[in-house]
């Protein structure tokens, strides 16, 4: 059967076409990176890669959230230690006031003195914010949550954070129960050293009895209950962090097997359609003049 010198041309050009395509893709692979140039390619694949983008931008934003929170969650866990701190050492002095006989007037004005400082500093550190945001006022995070005589202005409801699907965490804490103040809305170890103050003033020292003493002890326990609800959140949050590193890990590598292209087998590929286009090429032009005719005429 004779083969027409067009089928031999039709045939060739088909071929052609193929390698050039051939050597086309591998280099956009190649210089792109990116084994699907287009959806058509694998619409499987992209629709993974899509699936897979999806959860690993919803793990940022959980991760952005943890950032914003573990930095929270350490102000507030450290003021309510400084809190806790001066509480103790108001305690002490409470305690050389209650040893009547031991300490006389000028001596009790001197631990006055030193208690006025302490009443600041718990205020102050009770008034502690990260940035713009106070930590202690609830939703009302934009002015100071107590006053500069310990009573709280913020509200009761908090600031809750997602840091994972249907979990959330603290990022504004009620500071009445954080702070533990009492019915008149005061923090219970200012008040406590207000009652001293007034006393001392009064010169009546033994108006200054151990019922202070249980409401002092009883807002140290309280601060400290709260200050554990903080630690442990923040041992949750830093789960859930480790946890959403993981997983971001495991949704790129995923991603990367989809779309990314291997380098080494795309150069590999792309030398192989060369060498095939070089060598159909060859063999089209030694044999593109052969027809019957030369052949009768060898």
């Amino acid at each position: 059967m004779r083969i027409s010198s067009n089928y031999l041309y039709d045939s060739f050009l088909q071929y052609d076409k193929l390698r050039q395509n051939e050597i086309t893709r591998y280099t956009e692979e190649i210089s792109s990176g990116k084994k699907i140039l287009n959806p058509s390619d694998d619409f499987v694949s992209v629709a993974k890669a899509l699936k897979a983008k999806e959860t690993t931008k919803e793990i940022d934003s959980y991760l952005d959230n943890i950032t914003t929170l573990q930095n929270r969650q350490a102000a507030a866990e450290t003021a309510l230690n400084d809190v806790m701190d001066a509480g103790t050492e108001a305690r002490v002095e409470l305690v050389r006031l209650l040893s009547y006989g031991v300490v006389d007037q000028e001596d009790a004005e001197i631990i006055d003195d030193y208690l006025q400082g302490l009443k600041d500093y718990i205020i102050d550190r009770a008034n502690t914010k990260v940035g713009d945001t106070y930590l202690f006022g609830g939703t009302a995070s934009d002015t100071p949550p107590f006053d500069e005589n310990g009573v709280y202005q913020g509200n009761n409801s908090e600031q809750m954070v997602p840091v994972s699907k249907g979990y959330e965490v603290n990022a504004t804490y009620d500071g009445s129960n954080y702070l533990a103040t009492n019915e008149d809305g005061k923090i219970k170890i200012v008040d406590v050293i207000d009652t001293i103050h007034n006393q001392i003033e009064a010169g009546d020292l033994r108006g200054i009895t151990d019922d202070l003493l249980a409401e002092l002890d009883e807002g140290l326990s309280q601060i400290s209950q709260y200050r554990s609800k903080i630690g442990s959140q923040a041992k949750t949050t830093e789960d859930f962090r480790l946890q959403h590193e993981t997983t971001k890990v495991y949704q790129n590598d995923l991603i990367s097997n989809l779309e990314d292209t291997d380098v080494v087998e795309a150069i590999t590929q792309l030398e192989q359609s060369k060498m095939a286009y070089e060598a159909s090429m060859a063999v089209y032009t030694q044999n593109k003049d052969l027809n019957l005719l030369k052949y009768f005429a060898s």
